[in-house]
């Protein structure tokens, strides 16, 4: 009799370890779709692309340095920005496209690095000799802060920069 219940035990318990290892595979698997899932849809919802276009460009020479900054420290400080792009100038006026970009607060500096040295040149009194430019177009007395250059990206967008 002690070996029919020896034998019947073990049986359960493969079983329920059977079971246990089963439902155990099974929310492992349900886990890790819904992670992939909410990341897929989370990187959906956030991607976004930012048209912007860029005229009033007086020399065909050179190319268009343009930076795109998503906080006020980097931005300040002219680093680390979320995005940039280098475009030769061939006309008066160029489209750039920013894609992937999160929901947040950005801003865009934008110059024409018309004798290519890869630096805003200025006079001797600090003023550009070269033209640039900033979202919202802000800046009319010197360089924008982010404040006044930052704008809202929560879906596609497009705007204008006019460079001086």
């Amino acid at each position: 009799m002690k070996h029919v219940n020896l034998t019947m035990t073990t049986t359960l318990i493969r079983r329920a370890n059977m079971t246990k290892r089963t439902l155990s595979a099974i929310w492992v698997a349900g886990l890790a779709c819904l992670l992939l899932s909410a990341g897929t849809m989370s990187a959906e919802i956030q991607a976004h692309t930012l048209t912007v276009d860029i005229d009033n460009i007086q020399v065909q020479t050179g190319a268009l340095m343009v930076e795109l900054y998503a906080n006020a420290e980097d931005y300040a400080a002219g680093h680390n920005p979320s995005a940039s792009m280098i475009k030769p100038v061939t006309k008066t006026e160029h489209r750039l496209v920013f894609s992937d970009l999160a929901d947040g607060q950005y801003a865009v500096k934008v110059f024409h690095d018309e004798n290519g040295n890869h630096s805003l040149d200025t006079n001797m009194l600090g003023v550009p000799s070269e033209g640039y430019g900033f979202s919202n177009n802000a800046g009319s007395f010197g360089p924008a802060s982010f404040k006044d250059a930052s704008f809202s990206l929560q879906a596609d967008a497009q705007i204008t920069i006019h460079i001086r």
